[in-house]
């Protein structure tokens, strides 16, 4: 089982649907529907496990050789704020032999700390700093950024990486990318002192003399 987990608003959601995508994997299909842009995290598949991870049986993997499960920290819960049992959560599921990879989201930070001011009354991302420090081995981290850049070449990467099976031909991709929650963020800069000297020094090819 694939944990995908990370702050509030860090992508969550999307990187659900791009693990989801692939048919050998049992995942939030419920999002990857036209009505399913977003569906809260208490309607996620594996949502009764991370409330109490002592319900989890061989079943939680859905008849699949591999499942995704994708959760924020804090997430929320009939709109009460919990914290992930992530080694709790982990433990049970070794209890019934089922192996597990971390897979730790990230989002730019002034980002995150503008998104979650303006949903949740202030930033929260601190919590999966708390988080990290209790983990003994390093997860791999995921980056929304190189996903809206790189899209279906950081999904493939993403499967070599984790050795889990992507979807990354499926054109479903760019239907889920089509809108970079970014770019709402991201306004033009004041010019800056270096600008004129960069712009001297580096010349589109089209403008170099040979």
């Amino acid at each position: 089982m694939l944990i995908v987990i990370g702050p509030q608003g860090s992508g969550n959601h999307l990187f659900g649907k791009i693990f989801s995508l692939h048919e050998d994997v049992h995942g939030w299909k419920a999002a990857l529907q036209p009505d399913g842009y977003f569906i809260p995290h208490w309607h996620e598949p594996f949502n009764e496990y991370w409330n109490d991870p002592s319900k989890i049986t061989v079943d939680i993997m859905g008849g699949k050789q591999y499942a995704v499960t994708s959760v924020s920290n804090p997430y929320m819960e009939n709109f009460t704020a919990r914290v992930p049992k992530l080694e709790e959560f982990v433990e049970a599921l070794a209890a019934v032999g089922i192996e597990s990879e971390l897979a730790i989201i990230g989002r730019d930070r002034n980002i995150l700390d503008l998104q979650q001011r303006r949903l949740r009354g202030g930033p929260t991302w601190g919590m999966m700093q708390i988080m990290l420090n209790r983990l003994e081995e390093p997860p791999l981290f995921l980056s929304q950024e190189l996903l809206y850049l790189y899209r279906a070449h950081y999904v493939r990467s993403l499967g070599k990486l984790l050795n889990f099976p992507t979807a990354w031909t499926d054109p479903r991709i760019e239907e889920i990318l089509c809108e970079d929650a970014n770019a709402k963020y991201i306004q033009p800069c004041d010019p800056t002192p270096l600008d004129s000297h960069v712009k001297n020094f580096i010349k589109p090819p089209w403008l170099k003399t040979q």
